[in-house]
């Protein structure tokens, strides 16, 4: 029904859509420059209610993500085992061209931003403005939005637009909107295991798994992606590594800021902690499962709004001096697909990290990201099926799926799916060629996830956290991602696994007794079947067959 509250406030969304859209359009014809849709305007969901417009002094820090050269030449030569690419074969063959970034940044200043600059590899462009030069500049409406979850927020409610002539090198405009962002995968227990399901100490979980015979990954250099202050991270590291008698981990911390740059010196990141019980699971179980590292870097994006994301995944594919290259990654956060999406409405962040990722596997870098804990419904969009959450849901990552552990004190039992792991077919994301082939059903040939390890917070990781106040029981995909991390880092080591040949081609072409075929349980839409099912893949890894 359309109430007088309503249809005062469509009238406000018209005003402001009409008045940046004709501030938009003399831009471009004052540029003599006809206009292409990068994306539509931001999609709310349930709850999500526009609110106003937004101030047109509000700050805005955009990022222009450019898109790669040659994209089919890379996938080909990423496909298959290969030679770490070198900076300047990227540079010479796939990066943006001097002249294509140099065209956006030169849009950006006429068009009124500040502190417009190009990263090292030119595959973003970023600038500080305001809602009134963002609207103009990109021919959009932007409006303040209260959340579903109680924050105030903002977005464009209308299509992106930019002059036609930069739309071949531009892949997506990041930063015009904040409603979605990225959420951490970790669950603490509620402590209702049984004596088979039951909190392991990190140091267990190589055992159970059948790593421990193998010698520690002290030549791998890892890292972990999330947000905020790395500082108490560091500091519960060092006290589970002396709890336990482990040496100390050699770490870095390299933060993006808000504004766009780069800082290695300072583990607070110039914030406050934003779930340090994320980043001590991911660290203290890396450490854990690969018996040791060479290096341990956290990346630190300021929050998990996704141009923020796209920025610190940058950074990690193209590290600043002195930090280390990454062989394997861990990321233990996502969000519904569809809002990074840009055929779905989304901003096109899924896009833009699809095309770093990219330049990692040609570097032989390897990601390992969490499926959620929302069920097979990440998106919360019942009944859909195709419900992913990304970057989970990229053909470019390794997607870890979650279990139910069964083990008599450090021998393995069993695992079943664990009734909260994510796990679905993708919504717009292929399967990569060595996925398909194990599929069946209706959604064959969609993205879906590669293998599975524990995830139930009831026999999930016992590990320090000082906000806690001391050693706590967690769980969630968030753990499964680090340990699934931990083991290819370990394999590598060895020798058992090959950086330079894409880690789901290798796992998929592994034996079937090389895992522990997850045959029962399901996550709510799919449950868990001989062979390669939706809920858990090809099942968690008996790593010392491998």
């Amino acid at each position: 029904m359309l109430t007088l509250r309503n249809l005062r406030r469509t009238a406000l969304v018209l005003a402001v859509t009409g008045a940046t859209g004709v501030m938009g359009a003399a831009l471009a014809a004052s540029s003599g420059s006809s206009l292409a849709t990068v994306s539509r305007g931001t999609h709310l969901v349930s709850g999500d209610a526009v609110s106003g417009a937004l101030s047109l002094s509000h700050p805005i820090h955009v990022t222009v993500a450019m898109k790669l050269r040659n994209p089919d030449q890379l996938r080909a030569y990423n496909a298959k085992p290969h030679r770490p690419m070198s900076s300047s074969q990227l540079s010479a063959n796939h990066l943006p061209t001097s002249a294509q970034a140099q065209a956006v940044a030169n849009f950006l200043k006429n068009a009124g931003f500040n502190n417009v600059s190009i990263s090292r590899n030119r595959m973003l462009v970023s600038a500080d403005g305001n809602a009134a030069v963002a609207a103009r500049a990109f021919n959009t409406s932007l409006s303040q939005v209260r959340t579903h979850d109680g924050r105030v927020s903002f977005a464009n409610t209308t299509d992106v637009r930019i002059p036609a002539s930069l739309r071949d090198g531009v892949q997506a405009v990041l930063g015009l909107q904040e409603v979605h962002q990225a959420h951490i995968h970790a669950v603490p227990a509620q402590l209702v295991g049984t004596n088979a399901v039951t909190g392991h100490n990190p140091l267990d979980f190589p055992i159970i798994y059948g790593a421990s015979g193998l010698n520690p990954a002290t030549d791998m250099n890892v890292a972990v992606w999330g947000w905020g202050s790395m500082a108490p991270t560091l500091s519960d590291l060092t006290r589970y590594e002396n709890d336990n008698g482990l040496s100390h981990t050699s770490t870095h911390v390299v933060c993006s800021l808000a504004n766009g740059s780069v800082i290695i010196n300072d583990p607070t990141c110039q914030t406050s902690d934003q779930g340090s019980i994320e980043w001590d699971l991911d660290s203290q179980d890396i450490v854990a499962m690969t018996g040791g590292v060479n290096s341990l870097s956290f990346y630190a994006a300021p929050s998990g709004n996704n141009g923020q994301i796209t920025t610190s995944l940058n950074v990690i594919v193209d590290p600043p001096n002195g930090i280390p290259l990454a062989s394997v990654i861990n990321a233990s956060f996502g969000e519904c697909e569809r809002f990074e999406d840009s055929g779905q409405g989304g901003d096109g962040s899924a896009q833009a990290d699809d095309a770093l990722f990219q330049i990692g596997q040609a570097q032989g870098q390897t990601f390992s990201v969490s499926t959620g804990d929302a069920g097979y419904n990440n998106c919360g969009d019942k009944p859909a099926k195709d419900s992913a959450s990304y970057p989970a849901s990229s053909p470019y990552v390794i997607a870890v799926a979650g279990t139910t552990l069964n083990t008599t004190g450090t021998s393995y039992g069993s695992e079943t799916v664990w009734r909260s792991s994510g796990g679905s077919p993708s919504s717009f994301e292929s399967a990569p060629s060595w996925q398909t082939p194990k599929q069946r059903g209706t959604y064959k040939g969609s993205r879906g996830p590669d293998v599975a390890f524990d995830g139930d917070p009831n026999s999930g990781a016992i590990i320090y956290v000082s906000a806690y106040g001391g050693y706590v029981q967690v769980g969630g995909t968030s753990l499964s991602a680090p340990l699934f991390a931990g083991t290819w880092a370990r394999l590598i080591s060895n020798g058992a696994a090959d950086p330079m040949t894409p880690a789901g081609q290798q796992l998929y072409a592994a034996p079937y007794g090389n895992f522990h075929d997850v045959k029962q349980g399901n996550n709510g839409g799919f449950r868990a079947l001989p062979g390669w099912d939706w809920a858990s893949g090809r099942g968690s890894m008996n790593v010392g067959t491998f």
